[in-house]
């Protein structure tokens, strides 16, 4: 019994996945005013019933989407912070920020955050066009920007640097000479380059020592 249960469970969240995967496709590529629920349903290829079950109305279909982003940028982040390689060095969140900035995802992994970052832009402009989804992403800016502001490098600095990470979205969402190649790895290597400076300064006894141990 219990067997069974955890099947219909997991053949559930694999369809609201499949979904909410049909959901940011449509998004990207056609703009929210073509969002439907009918839309949806016919390319995850479910039956109207079955996308209601999940999704009772587009609004909830659209929350959903943007909670799937914010989500899935957290654990982005938290990836990188994770794989830090000086965690006690100051502004260790800010390089967490900025390689996942420049990081390409595996769309299987990563529904929002998989997309091509042309179709990212589209996906992000367009649910940006209503007051209470724009107020969800703000909300999720505002908790990423005290986290940046708070690494110790103080606000202006973690400002600056969230500024130059996102400009990867807007250059290459739309097209704007977006780096490529070695040029963008340059670039992210910069963005960092700039915390390590802004490192330093803040802490000298740490850039002291690490010139020691070299």
């Amino acid at each position: 019994m219990r067997r069974q249960a955890a099947k219909i469970s997991a053949v559930t969240r694999s369809t609201r996945e499949e979904l909410l995967r049909a959901a940011v496709r449509v998004v990207a590529t056609d703009g929210l005013p073509k969002l439907t629920l009918a839309t949806v349903a016919r390319v995850a290829g479910v039956s109207k019933g079955g996308l209601l079950y999940h999704f009772p109305t587009k609004d909830a279909l659209i929350r959903a989407l943007i909670e799937t982003f914010i989500a899935e940028w957290d654990r982005a982040m938290a990836l990188e912070h994770a794989r830090d390689a000086e965690p006690s060095k100051p502004g260790r969140w800010l390089r967490a920020y900025v390689r996942a900035s420049f990081a390409e995802f595996d769309p299987d992994d990563m529904l929002t955050l998989g997309l091509a970052l042309g179709d990212m832009a589209g996906f992000l402009a367009a649910l940006a066009v209503s007051p209470e989804l724009l107020g969800l992403i703000r909300e999720a800016y505002e908790r990423w920007h005290r986290l940046l502001a708070s690494d110790g490098l103080g606000e202006a600095t973690a400002t600056a640097i969230r500024f130059a990470a996102d400009g990867i979205y807007f250059a290459e969402g739309f097209g704007l000479a977006p780096p490529t190649g070695p040029t963008r790895r340059g670039v992210r290597d910069l963005i960092l380059s700039w915390i390590d400076l802004a490192a330093g300064a803040a802490d000298p006894g740490h850039a002291s020592g690490t010139r020691q141990a070299c």
